[in-house]
């Protein structure tokens, strides 16, 4: 167990116990918890303590809280995108033609803003990978990923030339929500370079940016960068076209 396990505060541990109890489907939804009175004697807290491990579960969205009824299990609704997100890497894979080059692999401290997305203490170090794909030895995408150590401490250890990292975090702690954000991006001289951008008027990239959740922890966050002429979204409407025509 991680040293900082052991210094939870006492509303953290009550948080953990309950939340251990849902993510393992001991409680599903619509189970009453212990109520505050029952977690004060439990933990041997203060009333404050207790509904303070509460009220921030219900305000993540995985409690419910009815004034003289008591506090249930809510039901955790997932967003479903109204279009799928093509893995352009996945396909090389599937093909049998994929490569990579891994350009770093390391611990580091993460900056403000990393460190929020993976709700990280940004004194505390994180793990980073920035990889370039291939197919057929040609460079489709890159990658850099931010890794919660807890969840993945081997994750410096592997050799990325057999797996991707995306599959093996999958192995390890795997996804059970993800966050997309696309946007359009001018890439770094490097990422230009590594992508085979070589004149400045193909520079223009998409950039889908992935956090990935195990359970309720953040397992890590990537920003991907494609060439925006590998990159599609929404149906073929070219077969759309074939069969009006043949309908004509």
């Amino acid at each position: 167990m991680p040293a900082e396990a052991i210094k939870l505060p006492q509303f953290a541990l009550i948080k953990q116990y309950i939340q251990d109890h849902i993510d393992s489907g001991a409680w599903p939804a619509g189970t009453r918890t212990p109520s505050e009175n029952e977690l004060c004697s439990m933990f041997s807290v203060s009333r404050m303590t207790a509904r303070r491990a509460l009220q921030e579960l219900a305000d993540q969205g995985l409690l419910l809280r009815a004034p003289g009824s008591g506090t249930f299990v809510a039901e955790i609704e997932q967003l479903v995108p109204s279009l799928e997100i093509p893995n352009i890497v996945d396909q090389a894979i599937k093909a049998g033609s994929y490569s990579n080059r891994i350009l770093s692999l390391s611990a580091i401290t993460p900056s403000n803003e990393i460190a929020e997305l993976l709700h990280w203490a940004i004194d505390r170090e994180i793990y980073q990978a920035t990889v370039v794909h291939l197919d057929k030895d040609q460079p489709i995408q890159w990658q850099t990923i931010y890794v919660n150590p807890d969840l993945v401490p081997a994750f410096l250890k592997q050799n990325y030339a057999k797996v991707t990292p995306d599959a093996y975090l999958d192995w390890v702690a795997p996804v059970t929500v993800t966050d997309h954000q696309l946007e359009a991006v001018l890439p770094t001289p490097v990422q230009r370079r590594e992508l085979g951008l070589i004149a400045e008027g193909s520079a223009v990239c998409m950039q889908l940016n992935r956090r990935c959740w195990s359970k309720q922890t953040v397992r890590s966050y990537s920003q991907l960068i494609h060439p925006a002429s590998h990159f599609r979204l929404g149906p073929d409407l070219s077969l759309g076209l074939n069969q009006h025509r043949d309908s004509q």
